[in-house]
């Protein structure tokens, strides 16, 4: 089973980010707003150059694989901090094999294509069921007549 990971958003302009064991703390100047268990967290953000973080928690986040992203207060991004780089160069590199072979590119274009469309089917046959609407499903039948196409 996949962890499903959140996101920390840390919006106070007077906000400090630190680590107490396995957690992360957000303070407010005295006052703890929340503590949450690092391994709940796939990253968290800091909107506002003013915001603190602690490197004791920058090493630890780093280690966990959890990024910290700082973006101004209108969320233009400024930063980003990570810890080692996830994946498999092998893997890269036949990928971008991949990518410079017409057929392999198109047989993976084809089926990303063929995907939206089944999916774009599967949503309208969805909302037909609240009702009867001819106009959808003619669309639904279009869209399954492209297909075989794809």
């Amino acid at each position: 089973m996949k962890p499903l990971l959140n996101t920390l958003y840390v919006t106070r302009p007077d906000g400090k980010v630190i680590k107490e064991g396995e957690t992360v703390i957000v303070l407010s100047g005295d006052e703890k707003l929340i503590q949450v268990p690092i391994h709940t967290l796939g990253q968290i953000v800091c909107f506002g150059i003013t915001i603190y973080v602690s490197p004791p928690l920058m090493a630890f986040c780093a280690d966990r694989g959890v990024s910290i992203t700082w973006l101004t207060e209108s969320g233009r991004f400024l930063a980003r901090v990570e810890g080692r780089i996830k994946g498999n160069v092998l893997l890269r590199r036949e990928q971008h094999r991949w990518a410079d072979s017409d057929d392999r590119a198109l047989a993976v274009a084809r089926n990303i294509v063929a995907a939206k469309i089944n999916n774009s089917r599967i949503n309208l046959l969805r909302r037909l069921r609240s009702g009867d609407d001819p106009y959808l499903q003619a669309q639904v039948e279009h869209l399954a007549a492209l297909l075989p196409r794809v």
